[in-house]
């Protein structure tokens, strides 16, 4: 353990050895006071919690702008590079040229967003970009369609529905 060699002002020429536990006498070290390790009990208080009330007494998450509430031209490149963040392709591939190759290719960027969350099988995300417009019949730079990525059988049940009726395709 290495100590420390402080001028202390208290008296000229005098010189104190302050280390990983300073001596009180020294006054060029600042000494931090004695603290017990219980608390004092905190005085009471008064805390109310407010919280925004969903479903049948409150609004729905989508009126409430919270879930659903972008169309299929509101995903914008942010959203893609968000979405390539969250679900950690970045830390995985380490480069964003994949994402950026499916940007080049002209696909729509809630398309890509489609094929990464199938690929990931993000059953609340397909859901909400099929609600917002995507293209269940977008195929990757691979070729694969969104059914071909899927894995979870609900998830391959909503694409399928999807499918049958277009009700991911904006109009």
């Amino acid at each position: 353990m290495t100590s420390v060699l402080f001028a202390s002002g208290a008296a000229p020429n005098t010189i104190c050895r302050a280390s990983t536990r300073p001596c009180r006498r020294c006054a060029s070290v600042a000494v931090r006071p004695f603290t017990s390790s219980r608390r004092a009990p905190a005085a009471p208080r008064n805390v109310t919690a407010n919280f925004f009330r969903f479903g049948k007494n409150g609004f729905k998450a989508e009126d409430a702008g919270i879930v659903g509430s972008q169309g299929r031209d509101d995903y914008t490149y942010d959203d893609v590079e968000q979405y390539f963040n969250y679900m950690g392709f970045l830390a995985t591939e380490g480069t964003y040229d994949r994402m950026e190759a499916m940007l080049k290719s002209g696909l729509h960027c809630i398309d890509i967003i489609l094929l990464l969350a199938c690929s990931e099988n993000d059953t609340p995300k397909v859901q909400e970009i099929l609600k917002a417009g995507a293209d269940p019949t977008v195929r990757g730079l691979d070729g694969k369609e969104p059914l071909e990525l899927a894995t979870k059988p609900e998830l391959i049940n909503m694409l399928k529905e999807a499918l049958t009726t277009k009700k991911g395709v904006a109009v």
